[in-house]
């Protein structure tokens, strides 16, 4: 399970505080958080990456894959606040390539080893 954020002084933070990461098509900020349960998610998709289509099916699937990354007995994803943005050429990923992608991006962005 996921949350959103929603409140700039969050999005502020994030961008003041937060660590970096990219990989190909992908990059984020995470910032560590013990009191963000469930962890904080917030997508930054341009219209660069392709039309309202694409954009919206791609936000989807990283929801998805983010959800995905918080289960298990070692998650990828603990808590604390993520922007997640996309560059052009993430809307033709398939959804195995982008879950490589993500978590590439979550190991090195949180600090957990692959």
């Amino acid at each position: 399970m996921i949350g959103r954020i929603g409140e700039r002084r969050e999005f502020e933070r994030l961008s003041r505080h937060g660590r970096r990461a990219n990989t190909s098509t992908l990059w984020c900020r995470y910032l560590r958080d013990p009191d963000a349960v469930p962890p904080r998610v917030a997508f930054a998709i341009g219209r660069a990456v392709g039309p309202a289509v694409v954009r919206n099916r791609l936000r989807r699937r990283l929801r998805e894959l983010l959800r995905t990354a918080t289960c298990g007995e070692q998650p990828l994803l603990p808590s604390g606040h993520l922007l997640v943005g996309a560059r052009p050429g993430a809307g033709e990923r398939s959804f195995d390539e982008l879950g490589v992608e993500v978590t590439d991006l979550l190991t090195a962005a949180v600090g957990v080893p692959a």
